[in-house]
This record gives structure tokens, C-alpha cells and sequence, in this order.
């Protein structure tokens, strides 16, 4: 089974990168809208290392210049101190590399999530799945925006905040669904037939 690269397609074509959430929109050919999601990442891997290099070399320096000074127990605890601090940046940057991708094509719904490539997928008939943003009873609990079609469903955008999960499913009501089009008007096996 061969792997898709998420990056194919994306490039080409983009509407606009919503600044408020981390989501971009972009239609592809054939009248197929990919939504791009990903969490709100502070800062980039390249960043965390020069951060993590930085106070390794302190950190590090310190503590063999106390070595030099015959207080050898502390280099000992300062490694520590550096495997600590980079699992930590570690598992922080490997949160921000998750990403959703949901691709609405002309009859089909896909739904893709993992890290650097798909992990999980599901797929759906487009004019049998529905949008459902299911407010929680419990006031502080988030909402759920969810993909459906009959028993099968699949959570969409957890990471999101409640505006930005609203925000998604007004744009997923948008085109999925059997009354959907993707410019607003009813798909053209739904539109109304002359005599």
C-alpha cells in the first residue's frame, strides 16, 4: 500500500490561511475542497533545537566549571537537567506536528489524521454524511464537530477552540451533505431536471 504525501495538491490553488485558527482551505481540481488542519504551534522544530542547544551549552558550561572547581556531584544532575528539558521539547514539538486533512470531492468525504503522513482515514459517501456540532451539557466542556454517515463518525478539529470549531463546521455545512454544493447551490445529480 503505497503512502500519499499530504503536500501533493496543497500547493496549488490556495484560497486563504484563516488567521484566527490553523486551517487552510484550498480547492484542487475536479471541484475537491481540502481542509487543512493543524494545532496552533509556538514555535518550529529548528527553533526548539537552537532553544534547546542554548540552554544545554549554559547549563552544561555551568556545571563543568563547577566540576573544574571540585564540585563534581552536580555535572551528574545537570544531564539530567538537559534529558529532562529535551523529552520535554521533544513531545511539545512532536504535538505540533499533528495535522487533519478532510478532503470533500464531488461525491466522496475523506478524513485523514496522523503526523507527517495519514494514520487514520475514513471515508464517506458526500450526499449521505452530515456536519453535527454537538454542544456538550456541561457548560465548560467543548464542543464536538463531527462527521457522520449513518453509523460511522469521526471527531474533526479537536485541538480547536469553540469559535474556530464553529467557524469549520459553517464552512463543512457548507459542502458536505445532500443539499451541499461546494459554491453554495445543489449538486448536479440534485439539480431540477426540465420536461
Amino acid at each position: 500500500m503505497a503512502v500519499r504525501s499530504w503536500h501533493a495538491g496543497v500547493a496549488r490553488g490556495a484560497l486563504g490561511v484563516c488567521a484566527a485558527m490553523a486551517m487552510t482551505r484550498t480547492e484542487t481540481a475536479a471541484d475537491t475542497r481540502l481542509f487543512d488542519l493543524r494545532p496552533n504551534a509556538g514555535v518550529y522544530w529548528q527553533q526548539t533545537l537552537v532553544i534547546f542547544l542554548m540552554f544545554s551549552a549554559v547549563c552544561l558550561g555551568v556545571a563543568i566549571a563547577f566540576t573544574v572547581a571540585g564540585f563534581w556531584p552536580i555535572l551528574p544532575f545537570a544531564g539530567l537537567e538537559v534529558v529532562a528539558l529535551g523529552a520535554a521539547l521533544y513531545v511539545s514539538a512532536r504535538r505540533g506536528d499533528y495535522r487533519e486533512v478532510i478532503r470533500v470531492g464531488p461525491d466522496r468525504v475523506r478524513v485523514e489524521k496522523g503526523r507527517r503522513q495519514p494514520e487514520q482515514t475514513w471515508e464517506f459517501r458526500r450526499a449521505w454524511s452530515a456536519v453535527e456540532l454537538q454542544r456538550s451539557p456541561v457548560q465548560w466542556y467543548p464542543a464536538r464537530l463531527v462527521i457522520r454517515s449513518g453509523a460511522d463518525q469521526v471527531e474533526c478539529g479537536a485541538f480547536l477552540n469553540d469559535e474556530e470549531r464553529e467557524s469549520l463546521a459553517a464552512e463543512l455545512t457548507g459542502c458536505i451533505g445532500p443539499m451541499a454544493g461546494g459554491d453554495g447551490r445543489p449538486p448536479r445529480s440534485a439539480a431540477p431536471r426540465g420536461e
